[in-house]
């Protein structure tokens, strides 16, 4: 009988906790500088997420980093396109956390900084994975992420920035007497 009680206390936590999530659900577009952490870059990430639930978002997102130098002789551009997906674990109302994986296409050029006429071109396609928190702001959230890819071309990433959700919720049909 003691045993029934508390997991029925354990289910009514856990339906009251699911009823206060406000978490991401339907088109979100974002935008967030970027470091990319192996030779100290900085660029800029955008994304267009759809949250088809509560939890689960996924799409895509293209990171930029512009020629920038990596020593005396050279500079180097990075671009990548990935499809990303995550499940996230709502701590509290306004809290998240996630992982994340997915697929990744990297393009990496570098070139000579007096001889711009001299290019190596590298392009690979890897995996992602890492992890990020998010913070509700209302039709905002905040957001921390890292991201590392494996394949030929290894490499990780930091990003920082916020989510705007495009979508309208749903409004909530009123019954009539």
């Amino acid at each position: 009988m003691r045993t029934s009680f508390t997991i029925t206390k354990l289910w009514l936590v856990f339906i009251l906790f699911q009823a206060n999530i406000q978490a991401q659900q339907g088109w979100m577009i974002g935008i967030a500088p970027s470091l990319e952490m192996n030779e100290q870059l900085f660029g800029v990430n955008s994304r267009l997420y759809y949250g088809p639930n509560d939890h689960f978002c996924f799409g895509p997102e293209v990171t930029f980093f512009p020629y920038q130098e990596i020593d005396e002789e050279y500079e180097l551009t990075v671009a990548e396109l990935n499809l990303n997906a995550h499940y996230i674990f709502e701590l509290t109302h306004k809290l998240g956390i996630y992982p994340l994986t997915g697929l990744n296409y990297s393009i990496e050029k570098e070139r000579f900084i007096e001889e711009t006429s001299q290019n190596k071109k590298e392009d690979e396609f890897g995996w992602n994975y890492g992890f990020g928190a998010h913070y509700n702001l209302g039709k905002l959230f905040a957001f921390f992420e890292f991201k590392g890819v494996a394949g030929k071309l290894n490499d990780e990433f930091i990003s920082a920035g916020v989510i705007f959700s495009i979508s309208k919720k749903p409004k909530k049909q009123e019954h009539e007497p």
